[in-house]
């Protein structure tokens, strides 16, 4: 942790936007993942009658 704080604040800054911009890509698509394993469980579900 010392020696990331004694870098420059800008490749500081870069790393932590990056690391924020992979996390928030993967829980978007996280996200879609489970809307689409959603909706194909309800298309499954609903053509059976029951």
């Amino acid at each position: 942790m010392q020696n990331f704080l004694q870098r420059d604040l800008g490749s500081s800054m870069l790393s932590i936007a990056v690391i924020l911009g992979w996390l928030g890509l993967f829980f978007v698509f996280l996200r879609v993942l489970t809307i689409s394993i959603k909706r194909m469980l309800e298309a499954v579900f609903k053509n059976r009658n029951y």
